[in-house]
């Protein structure tokens, strides 16, 4: 086991005493105007030193509180490093919130509705049978998104294209 540095673990649990009072501005100490590579930057020199991994022999304590931290310094770059959300969390933060709000992460995802398929295969099968549904083909469709409800059965999205698909195999009748 190798030594630890008790003055950066006492830094590590002062942090974490404040974490819920830190925007991410501060957090990753870059200016509000800060570029995406000025994010990028300051992460990858935080995360080095921040990083669960790197930190396995500390007590439980700083352990929990480097992974809090860990966390909260990923949700702040995925935040900085992204135009809309970077302006929604600006203008919450004008207001006092200093973290990125559920509500908004929620309503950005997913954007299409493929993105709400889990599975790989589902979706390529899914994006198949739209493709196959634009050129006509809609027994190949149906077969694509067949094979894709095979494996998600309970997705909304599939069951959508499922039921656009059998109305099309009705109007060609």
């Amino acid at each position: 086991m190798t030594n630890r540095d008790p003055a950066f673990d006492n830094y590590v649990l002062k942090i974490h005493a404040v974490l819920e009072r830190l925007d991410y501005y501060r957090l990753l100490g870059v200016a509000p105007d800060a570029t995406v590579g000025d994010v990028k930057k300051a992460f990858l020199s935080i995360t080095t030193r921040f990083h669960p991994d790197r930190n396995r022999n500390a007590d439980k304590a700083v352990q929990k509180a480097i992974y809090d931290i860990f966390k909260r310094l990923n949700e702040a770059y995925r935040v900085l490093c992204d135009a809309e959300k970077r302006k929604l969390y600006d203008a919450d933060l004008k207001m006092g919130t200093v973290r990125f709000r559920t509500d908004v992460r929620m309503s950005m995802i997913p954007k299409t509705p493929e993105d709400t398929i889990r599975s790989k295969e589902a979706r390529q099968f899914y994006l198949s049978a739209l493709k196959s549904l634009e050129t006509n083909n809609i027994m190949q469709a149906d077969l694509h998104i067949r094979m894709a409800a095979g494996r998600e059965p309970n997705n909304e999205a599939i069951k959508a294209l499922i039921a656009t698909i059998n109305d099309a195999k009705q109007a060609k009748k």
